[in-house]
This record gives structure tokens, C-alpha cells and sequence, in this order.
């Protein structure tokens, strides 16, 4: 059964147009056993998705929901961390307050150093890693068309994480290249024997939302909708 490990939530500042009690609700309605919310550099979202989940669960629904976080890495780059104890949940909490403590307002960076140390501290298995979308340190590169750089960047994370600790993600939004990418993707997810996980990388909850979160990409992308073009198929 397919559960959805990588939902950004309105409290990603436009990344995402869904409060994180809705994407639960929808998530209910669609029967998905779990829903985990990833906001971008913080666990904004997380106390209202655990909140309506519980609630749910009392009506005879099962779907939970799952803590985690976008963390921006030292090279621009968002790794998907998800907390599977609850000395993850502390240690990941520690190193976003760090990243947020010495970086300019509204940002945030963490070094591989950090994430490493952070990880270590949390003990084997209480942080599970996602290679990311196009903005994740696998994929980014694959899009870029620098493979090596790809394999790096995944080998560095696995040595960080751990080879059952993180998962190569792949989505489908028939945007151009995506085929060829996951293709690539699927042949690094072999070369290193990692598991393969399916994610929607979720940013909205309904379809009425899209052109909301088509005005936030707008935004980001400081461009007009008029002349956004592929951005809006791809972010």
C-alpha cells in the first residue's frame, strides 16, 4: 500500500499550499496508512498533523502521521529526513536550531559535518534519509546532467546515514527528461543496494489548490505566471 513520505505543507514558504491538517484529511479520505509532512528547514507542521491524525483515529480512520523535515545542506541542496525514534526527533530539532542560530533570517544551512555528528548522537536508524526531488543532492545533479556528481553525493549520504537508512526516491509528473532521470536514479539505487521508495513530493492537497501553489513557485522563482512555463510542471 502506497504511503506518502515526502508532503511539504503551508508552512514551507511557497513549497507549499496545504495546511497540514488538510493533507491529513486527505490522506485519510485516500486510505494511505501514514502521511509524513516534510517542511522545508523546520517541524512546523508536524504538531497539527499528529493532532488531526489522533483525532481521525478516533473516528475509526488509521492513516498517522510522520515527523520529519527538509533540511538545506551546505551546498543549496534540501535532503528529506524522517524521525523514526524519538532521539531522532531531538537530534533533528537540535541541528535546525543550529543551522537557524548562525544563518540570516529565513535561512539555513547545514554541513555534511553537522548532519554526520547529528546523526551519530541520534544512534543507528533514528533518522531515515530520502535522496530528494530536483532540489535533493542526487537529483539536482542527474538534472544537471553531472551523473558522478550524483553517485557522490549519494555514497556520501549513505556512508552518513547508513545503507538502511536511506532510501533513492523516485517521482513521476511527466515533466521532460523525468524518465531518463529515474532511469538513472534506479541504476545508482543498484550500484549501491539501496531500497527505492515512490513519493508524489507533495504540495498541495486537492486539485482547486494548484494554482495557488502555481503563484507561490511564481514567487520563488520571482517570474510571472505568463512566462513560468516548465517551472510550474516541475516545482
Amino acid at each position: 500500500m502506497f504511503t506518502e513520505l515526502h508532503a511539504r505543507s503551508a508552512f514551507s514558504f511557497h513549497r507549499g499550499a496545504t495546511q497540514p491538517e488538510e493533507l491529513v484529511q486527505r490522506a485519510a479520505e485516500l486510505d494511505l496508512p501514514a502521511i509524513a509532512i516534510t517542511d522545508r528547514d523546520g517541524v512546523y507542521g508536524s504538531a497539527r498533523a499528529h493532532a488531526t491524525a489522533a483525532r481521525a483515529r478516533g473516528t475509526g480512520a488509521t492513516t498517522r502521521a510522520i515527523t520529519g523535515a527538509e533540511v538545506t545542506l551546505e551546498d543549496g541542496t534540501a535532503l528529506p529526513l524522517l524521525v523514526a525514534t524519538r532521539a531522532g526527533y531531538q537530534n533533528l530539532c537540535r541541528m535546525l536550531t543550529r543551522a537557524k542560530l548562525r544563518a540570516p533570517k529565513n535561512e539555513s544551512r547545514v554541513t555534511y559535518a553537522e548532519l554526520e555528528e547529528f546523526v551519530s548522537e541520534a544512534g543507528q536508524g533514528a533518522l531515515v534519509g530520502l535522496s530528494g526531488d530536483g532540489e535533493g543532492p542526487v537529483r539536482y545533479h542527474l538534472e544537471n546532467g553531472d551523473l558522478e556528481q550524483a553517485h557522490q553525493s549519494l555514497t556520501r549520504l549513505k556512508d552518513i546515514l547508513g545503507k538502511a537508512n536511506l532510501y533513492v526516491e523516485l517521482q513521476r509528473h511527466y515533466a521532460r527528461g523525468e524518465d531518463w532521470t529515474n532511469r538513472r536514479l534506479l541504476e545508482l539505487a543498484g550500484t549501491e543496494k539501496l531500497p527505492i521508495i515512490a513519493s508524489n513530493g507533495t504540495t498541495f492537497a486537492r486539485q482547486h489548490e494548484r494554482p495557488l501553489y502555481d503563484a507561490f513557485t511564481c514567487l520563488r522563482h520571482h517570474t510571472l505566471l505568463d512566462t513560468a512555463g516548465s517551472l510550474l510542471s516541475r516545482n
